[in-house]
């Protein structure tokens, strides 16, 4: 079947995408007390843990440190869940794909989904405390669902390219975990590009998630539209990473039931 056809059958087999998209989201909840409330409270947590370090600790002084850090906290968090979620899902769902045959690509791209549903709830944290701390919010902030958006198709070409690696080589998934890691931290999430000495500044903005977390921090903390040049590498970004993802997986996936 050409590559095509096989993008083409995803859209075909959407019934059982959703389904699985719901599984996903009932199975990470399963058995959970305070189910989708841990999707707003995890954020608000691991900011108030940071903020404290940061501001209270190391003396790091800015006005509304907080609503900064969640700002770029949140698209980082559904970037990298989505990312550790997708990883291992062709190998999870192993017996399935020898049972019975479906596009392969649903799989990675319905955990990337789940994801988005989830990590779309714990915007509501992010604008209450916006509120809260008395900085203004305004119509900039209808950006929001498009950022998200362009995120997602750039998780997805990232998910589709990993679960196929891992599926070959397992090992990926400890190096998965030091990748994630590094790149946290080559990205400003806990902080501004602005404070980036300006001599490494340059190497900065090669990284394409510094444009994804600035499409949601200019709406939110500076109360603006990002810059068209930011939209631009961000959507260029996403259009590469699904191309990317789909061809290397669409080249290999023939021969996952013979790896699961």
């Amino acid at each position: 079947m050409s590559r095509p056809n096989k993008i083409f059958e995803i859209v075909k087999y959407r019934s059982l995408l959703y389904n699985l998209t719901v599984s996903e989201l009932k199975l990470r909840y399963r058995r959970s007390v305070l189910g989708f409330v841990w999707t707003m409270l995890n954020p608000l947590l691991m900011m108030s843990v940071m903020t404290f370090v940061f501001s209270k600790v190391m003396r790091f002084s800015m006005k509304d440190y907080s609503v900064l850090l969640l700002a770029g906290l949140l698209p980082w968090t559904f970037f990298s869940q989505s990312i550790n979620l997708s990883l291992m899902s062709i190998v999870g769902k192993g017996q399935l794909l020898k049972k019975v045959y479906i596009p392969k690509a649903i799989i990675p791209i319905s955990a990337v989904l789940a994801t988005l549903i989830n990590s779309s709830l714990a915007f509501v944290p992010l604008l209450a405390l916006t509120l809260l701390v008395g900085h203004h919010l305004n119509s900039a902030i209808l950006f929001l669902p498009v950022a998200m958006m362009i995120l997602a198709v750039f998780a997805m070409g990232w998910a589709l390219l990993f679960s196929c690696l891992y599926v070959y080589f397992r090992d990926f998934g400890h190096m998965t975990e030091v990748l994630l890691q590094a790149w946290f931290y080559a990205s400003p999430v806990m902080y501004t590009l602005e404070m980036v000495p300006e001599a490494y500044r340059s190497a900065f903005t090669w990284n394409p998630v510094t444009y994804f977390i600035e499409c949601f921090r200019a709406p939110i903390f500076s109360g603006q539209l990002p810059d068209s040049r930011t939209i631009a590498i961000a959507m260029g970004s996403a259009i590469a990473s699904i191309v990317v993802g789909l061809l290397v997986f669409l080249r290999y996936e023939n021969q996952f039931v013979l790896k699961v």
